[in-house]
């Protein structure tokens, strides 16, 4: 370990909020992925996060060509990021 990692080390140890702010600040620069935040989404997440319109997501729903899960039959959609991102890359 550099000396530079000691001493950024001792002075996170010694203040715990400094860690947290580090913490967020290293978040925005990380991909999702790499961070390990696989989390469920909503149509609307669902889409933006594919680049398509809520409604041509509900179409591809409808059609069962993208994965989904739903509570209950005709209830809310919800989408698996993984799942999405495995489907976009012809994995699914």
């Amino acid at each position: 370990m550099s000396p530079l990692a000691r001493v950024l080390l001792q002075e996170i140890s010694e203040d715990p909020r400094a860690l947290a702010d580090l913490a967020a600040l290293l978040a925005t620069h990380l991909p999702d992925r790499a961070a390990g935040h696989d989390r469920w989404m909503t149509t609307k997440e669902a889409a933006a996060y594919l680049g398509l319109t809520p409604n041509a997501l509900h179409k591809l729903t409808a059609a069962r060509a993208v994965p989904f899960e739903q509570e209950t039959s005709g209830g809310k959609c919800w989408f698996l990021r993984s799942e999405l991102e495995a489907w976009r890359r012809g994995q699914r």
